[in-house]
């Protein structure tokens, strides 16, 4: 599935992180193999760039594993992750993408994987942050999609200097949802606002039709949509002290959606509310929750003063 994706011109992009981050980070500076879970091999590759390190983490053959396996391997994918963004020198992660095989399959007590996923997620950021009282503070942005594939890949961006969490007064934090999402909650913040390289910048976390905490206007893509950039527009206007943020600060977009019969009425829509110049990547994906049609991520510069 994701090797279908395509930007707005028509063009192939990259199956995992948007083209922004690998600009940032573009050199191949390690790659390695490391066993997870006992016997799971993962490769784990460390990209540098000037001010900007990422390091992607591919497990394959990921839906061969039993629920406590893959919560196990994703704990330890984590910390595979952000503790070589420590020892490369970029102690700080400011965005993470996960793409998560057959991220709806029902697996162990009636979790999906994606709910097992966020398990393993929650039990690495527990560790590394010292608790979750630290959460509000410290949790990076973040994506984590579906994939028809079995490799679960998870890629983090980090810097030199530690980046700002910002939440949307719309909706609940991901790390405070209630167990009725899940025995253990999604650990990210709604967007981080960083100092990359080229400047300041809003990285927003995929964003969708979730209002508190509940997917609101199930089965309509407009209204899905409208909602999505409701929130967008929100969670901009809540930054403080940092410059001003609007959709028109918009440079980059990546737009994923689960049918793809919706396509051309998200390029209609999505084109319709972004600045002319703002580079668009759509990505067929599922996304983390099935009534849920759209989620949008983006980055976002300052306004002019």
């Amino acid at each position: 599935m994701l090797d279908q994706t395509t930007n707005s011109r028509g063009s192939l992009v990259g199956p995992v992180v948007p083209s922004w981050a690998f600009e940032l980070a573009p050199c191949l500076r390690e790659s390695r193999v490391v066993c997870v879970v006992g016997k799971a091999i993962a490769r784990v590759d460390h990209f540098h760039g000037l001010g900007a390190g990422m390091i992607t983490a591919v497990v394959p053959s990921a839906t061969d594993l039993s629920a406590v396996a893959l919560r196990e391997a994703v704990a330890e994918v984590f910390g595979l992750v952000l503790g070589g963004l420590h020892d490369d020198g970029f102690p700080h992660p400011v965005r993470i993408w996960a793409f998560v095989p057959g991220i709806h399959d029902q697996m162990a007590e009636g979790m999906d994987r994606y709910r097992v996923f966020n398990a393993g997620r929650y039990d690495a950021f527990i560790r590394w942050c010292g608790g979750s009282a630290a959460f509000e503070k410290i949790l990076p942005a973040a994506s984590a999609v579906g994939h028809s594939g079995d490799r679960l890949v998870v890629s983090a961006l980090g810097l030199r200097t530690p980046g700002m969490p910002v939440e949307n007064p719309r909706q609940t934090p991901a790390f405070g949802y209630s167990p009725a999402h899940g025995p253990r909650p999604p650990c990210f913040s709604r967007a981080m606002l960083a100092m990359l390289p080229n400047g300041t910048r809003l990285l927003v976390s995929g964003t969708a039709s979730i209002r508190g905490e509940n997917s609101v206007h199930h089965g309509s893509l407009e209204s899905q949509l409208e909602e999505t950039f409701d929130n967008l527009h929100h969670l901009m206007q809540s930054v403080k002290g940092a410059g001003q943020f609007s959709l028109r600060g918009i440079e980059t977009t990546r737009v994923y959606f689960p049918r793809a019969e919706d396509r051309a009425a998200l390029m209609a829509g999505v084109s319709a509310r972004l600045p002319v110049e703002a580079a668009v990547e759509y990505v067929p994906a599922w996304v983390c929750r099935p009534e849920l049609l759209v989620e949008i991520e983006a980055t976002c510069a300052p306004l002019p003063s």
